[in-house]
């Protein structure tokens, strides 16, 4: 078990070399479905006894790995036998929320990962807010993709599982939000020239005005850090999986859109405020010796988008999102040496180390 999870948790790809995403997979980061399913005749997360949330385990557990093919592509974990780093390193790769965090007795997780692709996982979440949370994120804008991944997962439980069904309401889940099909998209986006051009209070009431939630990067009460956003659809009652589907496409076209109408007028303005912010980036990013992950965040946004508008010379192409994946504490101390004796200094160094590594280009030091 413990070569398995060294094998998972060690991500080996520093030296990575980059191939340049498509400017769609460079706003839109990320893609994640996921669907909330209850068992019949159990009471809801919220309610049940501790009893009840083993049979939750066991009825899960060995209704999915009934079929020997599982095994081999799914790998099973007790939320309490991973150690905090591990599951902090879960929580950064949004595959664990923080609700899996708390009250650990009988949460576990079933996950497909590919540790050459850390942004692609498939995975099932149990006795978290409902029963089981079945998702799938992927790279980019993939919203039909994410969706077939977790549907061909409901299937497999389906034939086992008798899940809570209304008529009317459609699946019951804990919160009425999620009432009806309990299909949840949602997508993590990086929209710097829509900040910095003052337009973003605009942009987030029109998505509110068409049903999505919109949040910071760590999702439900979290701040936004490094112009990075979480948006998914509201509500999923009285709405049939292909309508949420195609609404969540159109949503993602026009952020991309949006975005990269903003990129272009700045390119053209070019405005001293903007242009100084990502020069000053450059600059704190160049010299640094140590870096707090929120103050990466914000100095890589910038830079990306000095890259995207050409305000920025001396600096490599980048792929975004793997970046601010690589430099993750959990992930920086999960990589280390030994990861009982690394600080927080220690990390912030070594993070600094990395994005110079990785943004710099070579002995080109002019701006």
């Amino acid at each position: 078990m413990q070569s398995i999870l060294k094998d998972i948790f060690k991500n080996k790809e520093f030296e990575r070399k980059f191939s340049r995403a498509s400017l769609e997979n460079q706003i839109i980061l990320t893609t994640r479905a996921r669907i909330a399913r209850n068992i019949s005749g159990i009471s809801f997360s919220s309610a049940n006894t501790g009893e009840e949330k083993k049979m939750i385990l066991e009825i899960v557990k060995d209704s999915f790995f009934e079929k020997t093919n599982n095994k081999s592509k799914y790998i099973f974990y007790m939320i309490s036998k991973l150690s905090k780093t591990q599951r902090s390193y879960l929580v950064e790769k949004h595959i664990l929320s923080p609700e899996m965090l708390l009250k650990l007795q009988s949460k576990a997780l079933i996950l497909k990962y590919n540790p050459q692709n850390y942004n692609r996982s498939v995975s099932v979440l149990i006795n978290e807010e409902d029963h089981l949370r079945i998702q799938s994120v992927l790279p980019g804008l993939n919203v039909k993709n994410t969706y077939e991944e977790i549907h061909k997962i409901e299937k497999i439980l389906e034939k086992k599982i008798n899940f809570s069904y209304d008529r009317d309401f459609g699946y019951l889940t804990s919160c009425p939000t999620n009432l009806g099909t309990a299909l949840r998209l949602s997508i993590i986006c990086h929209l710097p020239a829509i900040v910095v051009s003052g337009k973003i209070e605009e942009f987030v009431k029109n998505l509110a005005k068409i049903g999505c939630n919109i949040r910071g990067f760590f999702g439900e009460n979290s701040d936004v850090v490094g112009n990075l956003f979480q948006i998914s659809n509201q509500i999923s009652l009285g709405k049939y999986e292909d309508q949420v589907l195609e609404e969540m496409e159109a949503v993602c076209h026009n952020i991309i859109d949006e975005e990269k109408a903003a990129r272009d007028e700045l390119k053209v303005s070019r405005p001293i405020g903007v242009e100084d912010s990502v020069l000053r980036s450059y600059g704190m990013l160049k010299y640094a010796k140590m870096l707090t992950y929120g103050e990466a965040l914000e100095l890589l946004s910038m830079i990306k988008l000095g890259l995207d508008t050409d305000m920025v010379k001396g600096v490599k192409h980048f792929n975004f999102y793997e970046l601010i994946s690589l430099i993750g504490e959990s992930n920086i101390v999960l990589n280390s040496f030994d990861e009982l004796k690394m600080d927080s200094d220690e990390v912030d160094k070594v993070r600094a180390d990395i994005v110079r590594k990785k943004i710099l280009k070579g002995t080109d030091k002019n701006v």
